[in-house]
């Protein structure tokens, strides 16, 4: 049988509110570290052992890899909301099916997204506005990294599986072992066998397919049932997997939408130097680290509400939004504060030339006051998604991130030139999102 939630998981329709979301939330917050390693380990070897042109060609790639992560890490929720409410109504069964289904079609998407992705690889670099000077690094990193999406596709998917039923710790060990791996071989394989950009691009791809045996295992032994069920999944799951998708989707694109959005703000980083690009990259590598609260607590929210909701306790599942909301502002400004005081020192650690550490650090304490933004944004998604409301969020968001973004660097960029206009248009993105899923949320907060 499904093992339900025990001294090692959190059933969020039980017990303390408070205490159940810090002890879901942290090894979220531990996991998406981890899984952020993966890229910026990527770029503090390059960086450090090859040179800032091979950093600004992982960087240039950055907002892709971020666009197929981001999609996958969304559509992840849509299998979080289904299993979640089919282990909330506490019918084992019913949760073991929709388990196998939710993992077998992401085993068949995993595959086609990859090898859809290598064919497409060259017109999005272009998109970007590689310049000829890394192109070469960048689509050699880029093609090896996109091989291996069809990995990350189907362990984001087991994660939100595992999370669904409570168990937040499985991914976090996953990922602790596989960033170890990635790590090693990053510095095998560029600081011994001087592979440059192909060599960390390698190495991340073998440790995200080590991470997809050990998820599979995770969740057999944790469902007491195999994941895989092509047959299955065809003649009987379908409606399951229609269900993942109307969420999924959605939060998916949502992500996916905003990562291409940010492609088109790299056509207008390209216009600056090298050194500019490489710091501007290594801001948003540290970026992806600050959020990383206020993104784990959106889940967190997602999961909380999806389990009370399928146990029937509709007062309860009100109350994440609040202490979610809490919880992320608290964790995330205090992580905002340490960067605008260490902004310098961070942005070292990718590279030693003055002026990336000057375009990083300056990027990074521009942007720290208006991370409070991104907490009611992720939040609040996260409690929508919940009750899947996943559209119209995914479209609010999509309005101010990359709608409003857009507009703005269309109008400013000709006017002024200036990189501090890049790093304005950021925080602009996240308060007109985070302005329209307020109003949003209040207008059908009754309904709800």
């Amino acid at each position: 049988m499904v093992q339900a939630a025990g001294h090692r998981d959190v059933n969020f329709t039980e017990g303390g509110v408070l205490r159940n979301l810090i002890l879901f939330a942290i090894p979220i917050i531990l996991s998406e570290l981890l899984q952020n390693l993966y890229n910026s380990v990527d770029s503090i070897v390059v960086g450090n052992f090859v040179s800032d042109a091979a950093l600004a060609a992982v960087s240039v790639c950055a907002p892709i890899t971020n666009l197929m992560v981001g999609f996958f890490n969304g559509m992840s929720l849509g299998n979080t909301v289904v299993v979640a409410r089919a282990f909330g109504s506490g019918n084992a069964e019913k949760t073991r099916r929709s388990i196998r289904y939710a993992f077998t079609f992401s085993v068949a998407l995993g595959v086609f997204v990859s090898m859809l992705s290598i064919l497409l690889a060259p017109a999005l670099l272009r998109i970007t506005g590689c310049n000829e000077e890394i192109y070469l690094e960048a689509i050699v990193y880029l093609r090896i990294y996109l091989g291996g999406v069809m990995f990350t596709v189907i362990y984001n998917c087991g994660t939100g599986i595992l999370r669904a039923i409570g168990d937040s710790r499985g991914p976090l060990k996953i990922l602790a072992a596989t960033s170890a791996v990635n790590i090693a071989l990053d510095l095998l394989l560029v600081g011994a066998f001087s592979w440059g950009t192909a060599g960390v691009g390698i190495a991340t791809i073998i440790a995200q397919g080590i991470s997809v045996i050990l998820i599979n295992a995770q969740i057999s032994r944790r469902s007491g049932t195999g994941c895989i069920a092509f047959s299955e999944t065809w003649r009987h799951g379908r409606k399951t997997v229609f269900s993942s998708l109307n969420v999924g989707f959605a939060a998916g694109a949502q992500s996916a939408l905003i990562a291409f959005s940010n492609i088109f703000v790299w056509s207008y980083i390209g216009s600056f130097p090298t050194t500019v690009s490489a710091g501007v990259g290594a801001a948003n590598k540290v970026d992806r680290f600050v959020v990383l609260p206020c993104k784990a607590l959106g889940m967190t929210t997602t999961t909380f509400v999806s389990q009370n909701i399928g146990a029937g306790k509709y007062r309860r599942a009100r109350m994440g939004i609040w202490y979610g909301m809490g919880l992320s502002a608290a964790v995330t400004m205090s992580l905002a504060l340490f960067l605008y005081f260490f902004a310098e020192s961070i942005a070292r650690c990718f590279s030693q030339e003055p002026n990336v550490i000057s375009v990083g650090a300056g990027m990074s304490r521009f942007m720290a006051p208006f991370y409070l933004l991104m907490v009611v944004r992720e939040v609040l998604t996260g409690y929508l998604r919940g009750y899947g409301h996943s559209r119209m969020p995914a479209i609010l968001s999509l309005l101010g991130m990359v709608g409003v973004r857009q507009l703005y660097l269309a109008w400013a960029m000709p006017r002024y030139e200036s990189v501090r206009i890049i790093y304005a248009c950021y925080p602009i993105g996240w308060g007109a999102a985070m302005v329209f899923l307020l109003i949003y949320t209040l207008v059908i907060l009754k309904r709800i």
